[in-house]
């Protein structure tokens, strides 16, 4: 039986848009930010309690205010909707900066897309902790200015990776960088990246000067184009894919420029990266349907469970170190249609939306 999750369709002002998520998902926030809240110390590895962290969480907060205040106001909205304090959700959108160096739980996703006869299609897996398996909502958002975004993702967090009505898609990957620091959060970052009507202004989006930590952004169109834009907090790599007519990435960075900056060897990373490719090449070379290619990447479970796309938890570590495939979404393009669905791919269902 499939995860269900919700479905929030709402436009307005941005804290408009927050204040709906929040209303609508009020249970999902509060037992996101509970399950944080609870285990955050775990998650950092005892560098770090959940109150300290809000204390931290300021920094960035004021970083966020100056650079983007729209999604601090998104943010607040949310908080308003759910009853939950600003503060506390300020950590979980932070979390990457408080916990993706930790050896523990966290992110392990699979970006993949596909350009080719004339087809334009992109798939993500997002691995987080386990608790965001069941508190999920496909975000469904016209922005102020008419733009509609539209992804899967957690209900306490900022929509950081989907598609929108400009055929433009970004389905991000974090990266584990050595030179973070306070600045505007990657969750604010991604954010106003996927909302970009065109690559140049996506790419630009994702290099703001003052990130605090990189990411890697995956950035489709319906021109063809594909490109991975790794960054860190000071540097960045520019990657053009679009003539393999393929793309995939995982969380670790593939251009020598980047070396330098890399924070981490997961070795996981590396062999999920190199089953992704394969795949990918041995279907388009077969002619496969590209929604069907990238639907069953994403729900592959090779070459073993420590290395597959397709993630489950290891139930015999303590959940605050458990991390599993918590939602997958396919975004076709041509078609302006996202299939989403929460948990891992290989159990539940694909379930259609349109933009």
């Amino acid at each position: 039986m499939a995860i269900p999750f919700i479905h929030v369709q709402a436009r307005g002002t941005y804290r408009e848009l927050g204040r709906a998520v929040g209303e609508a998902a009020r249970e999902q926030v509060r037992a996101s930010v509970d399950f944080f809240a609870g285990g955050f110390e775990a998650m950092t590895c005892g560098r770090l309690t959940f109150a300290a962290a809000e204390e931290q969480a300021h920094a960035y907060a004021t970083c966020a205010e100056r650079w983007l205040p729209q999604y601090v106001d998104e943010l607040r909205g949310l908080a308003e909707g759910s009853g939950v304090p600003f503060t506390k959700l300020m950590v979980l959108n932070c979390a990457e900066e408080f916990t993706a160096t930790e050896p523990v739980g966290g992110d392990h996703c699979t970006a993949v897309a596909v350009a080719a006869r004339g087809r334009h299609v992109v798939g993500h897996n997002m691995d987080w902790y386990v608790i965001d398996a069941e508190n999920n909502v496909l975000f469904d958002l016209t922005v102020p200015d008419g733009t509609r975004i539209m992804g899967i993702a957690g209900a306490p967090y900022l929509l950081m990776l989907g598609m929108n009505s400009h055929g433009v898609a970004n389905v991000s990957n974090s990266v584990y960088s050595s030179d973070n620091r306070v600045g505007v959060p990657n969750a604010f970052v991604r954010r106003w990246s996927i909302e970009a009507p065109t690559l140049e202004e996506a790419r630009a989006r994702g290099l703001l000067a003052a990130r605090a930590r990189g990411t890697n952004h995956f950035l489709a169109d319906l021109g063809s184009r594909l490109w991975d834009v790794e960054t860190s907090a000071t540097a960045y790599a520019f990657i053009d894919r679009s003539d393999a007519g393929t793309m995939a990435h995982t969380n670790h960075f593939t251009s020598p420029l980047m070396a330098p900056f890399e924070g981490t060897r997961h070795e996981e990373s590396r062999v999920r990266l190199e089953t992704a490719e394969r795949l990918l090449t041995e279907g388009v070379s077969r002619g496969d349907d590209p929604v069907a290619l990238v639907s069953r990447v994403l729900r592959c479970h090779d070459p073993s469970a420590e290395y597959a796309i397709c993630g489950h938890a290891d139930e015999s570590v303590a959940a605050a170190a458990q991390g599993m495939t918590v939602g997958s979404m396919v975004c076709d393009l041509d078609e302006r249609v996202l299939y989403a669905c929460a948990g891992p791919p290989c159990e539940n269902q694909y379930q259609t939306f349109s933009l």
